[in-house]
């Protein structure tokens, strides 16, 4: 025999179901076999349909990815280093030991090596720092000490409410 189950939530169903306990098994119990045999079919049939259209589009996302795996490059052809000649074009071509910075620094205190004032291809010349220096309207440190300056000024110009404790000379008269 086909039995349809159903879900209770919330209280147990609808308002029908409040007013007529157990009125859709009752219905389910009066239809013709053919009607439930098609009822349960047709909703095993939707769930069927919607595993099916997954696995469909599994299988166009697996050959997808199957394809996809071959555009990963060889690590056959990988180079893990950067070779001399590319790093001497580059400029950051290093001569020395792993642990020797540029100038025969090796980055102890007082043998350090400053690439920012010392290098002659620093980020900027000086006639580019001189024109970045043009449009610079607020420096920051500037800008705090004033915000301090205001600040102190505010504080040292505003009278501030002094309570006098009056209960204590009471007391005392008493």
């Amino acid at each position: 025999m086909f039995l349809r189950s159903r879900i209770l939530r919330a209280g147990g169903g609808g308002i029908a179901d409040k007013m007529f306990p157990g009125y859709k098994d009752k219905i389910w119990a009066r239809l013709p076999q053919g009607v439930k045999e098609y009822q349960v079919k047709s909703s095993n049939d939707a769930f069927e349909k919607q595993i099916s259209q997954h696995k469909t589009w599994q299988g166009y996302l697996l050959a997808w990815k199957d394809m996809e795996a071959s555009f990963v490059p060889s690590q056959k052809f990988r180079k893990p280093a950067v070779d001399w000649r590319r790093q001497m074009e580059r400029g950051t071509m290093h001569y020395g030991r792993w642990y020797e910075g540029p100038n025969n620094s090796d980055y102890r205190p007082g043998n350090t090596h400053d690439r920012l004032t010392a290098d002659p291809r620093a980020p900027f010349t000086a006639a580019e720092w001189a024109e970045r220096q043009e449009y610079r309207s607020w420096d920051l440190v500037k800008f705090g000490y004033a915000m301090l300056g205001l600040f102190l000024a505010y504080r040292l110009t505003n009278e501030w409410p002094v309570v006098w404790c009056e209960e204590k000379e009471k007391m005392l008269k008493e």
